[in-house]
């Protein structure tokens, strides 16, 4: 699957990217936190959900669950959707920003 990303906004423990995965738009929340589903009320926008798009949550408790995980989020995505990753450590959100296509650009990640 040929994936790229870009950064949109950063916020205190993550980062949001525009991904495109095989030619489909959609959104991703990539997050240092808990793996609880309620931990995204805290950076994903209520606007989100208004357009009758779906959020996606995943947990990332490994640097090795990180392609799989990401794999499954997105074979199950529509156009537009988008998916919050909840990664418990630093190793397994940075294994999660590279499955997703995101190349490093001048600023902090965190």
């Amino acid at each position: 699957m040929h994936i790229e990303s870009r950064t949109l906004s950063r916020f205190e423990g993550g980062i949001v990217l525009e991904v495109i995965a095989d030619g489909l738009p959609l959104r991703a929340y990539v997050a240092i936190c808990e793996p609880d589903p309620e931990a995204v009320t805290a950076f994903v926008p209520p606007e989100q959900f208004k357009n009758g798009s779906n959020l996606h949550v995943a947990a990332v408790e490994t640097a090795d669950e990180a392609a799989p995980t990401v794999e499954d989020v997105l074979f199950n995505m529509d156009a537009d959707d988008a998916a919050a990753f909840l990664c418990s450590d630093k190793a397994g959100w940075l294994a999660t920003l590279e499955q997703l296509g995101y190349v490093s650009d001048p600023g902090p990640l965190e």
